[in-house]
C-alpha cells in the first residue's frame, strides 16, 4: 500500500458533497463504480436514518491521487440542478456519483482513499476496535462540537467526519465508526 504523511484536519463541514444520479437511492447505485475507481472492495454503509445525500470522487490532478467523499444527512431533501451538479464538479474538481441532494442538516461524512492515513499532528487518540487501531480526536468550533476518526486497511484508509449534536450523540458516532471497521474489515 502506497503511504502518505496527512495531518489531521477537521475538514470544512459544510461544503456541499456531490453525487449525481437518476435514481434516488441506495449506495448500490454507485459502489460498482467506487470498487473499479479504486480496485478495490470499498465499504459503503446505508443507515436508514441517515440517507446518503451525495457520494463524489475528488482528484487532485498533481499529486496523482483521488478520495472517495460521501455525505449523510438528517433528511435527504431534494436533488439539486443538474447545472448545481455540473458547476460543483468543475469547482471542486470531481466526479459525482449520486446526489446532490439538499440533507439537511449534514451529519457526517465518510471518505476513503488508496493511501495509508497518519496522524502528523500528535493530537489523537487511539482506541482498538475488533483489532483495528482507529484513531480520533475531537474538537471545537464556534459551539459545534466535531469529532474525526480514522482507520487503515491492507487497501487504503477509511475516515469519518461528525458533527455532532442531540441528534448524532459521541456515542452513536463511534457507532457508526465500529460498523465501517467491522464492514472494511470483512
Amino acid at each position: 500500500m502506497k503511504k502518505r504523511n496527512c495531518l489531521i484536519f477537521l475538514l470544512p463541514l459544510f461544503f456541499a458533497g456531490a453525487c449525481s444520479s437518476e435514481v434516488p437511492g441506495s449506495v448500490d447505485t454507485f459502489a460498482d463504480q467506487v470498487n473499479e475507481q479504486f480496485e478495490a472492495d470499498v465499504f459503503i454503509p446505508e443507515f436508514e436514518e441517515y440517507p446518503v445525500t451525495s457520494a463524489e470522487i475528488q482528484t487532485v490532478p498533481l499529486a496523482g491521487t483521488k478520495e472517495l467523499l460521501v455525505t449523510y444527512s438528517g433528511e435527504k431533501g431534494e436533488l439539486k440542478s443538474e447545472e448545481h451538479i455540473t458547476n460543483h464538479e468543475e469547482t471542486v474538481g470531481s466526479d459525482v456519483l449520486y446526489g446532490i441532494y439538499d440533507g439537511e442538516p449534514f451529519l457526517f461524512r465518510l471518505s476513503y482513499d488508496g493511501f495509508e492515513a497518519m496522524s502528523g499532528d500528535g493530537n489523537t487518540e487511539t482506541l482498538d476496535i475488533d483489532g483495528t487501531e482507529v484513531q480520533y480526536s475531537e474538537a471545537e468550533d464556534g459551539g459545534n462540537e466535531f469529532l474525526k476518526a480514522f482507520f487503515n486497511t491492507e487497501e487504503g484508509s477509511y475516515s469519518l467526519e461528525f458533527a455532532l449534536s442531540e441528534e448524532l450523540t459521541r456515542e452513536k458516532a463511534f457507532e457508526i465508526v465500529e460498523t465501517v471497521v467491522d464492514g472494511a474489515n470483512s
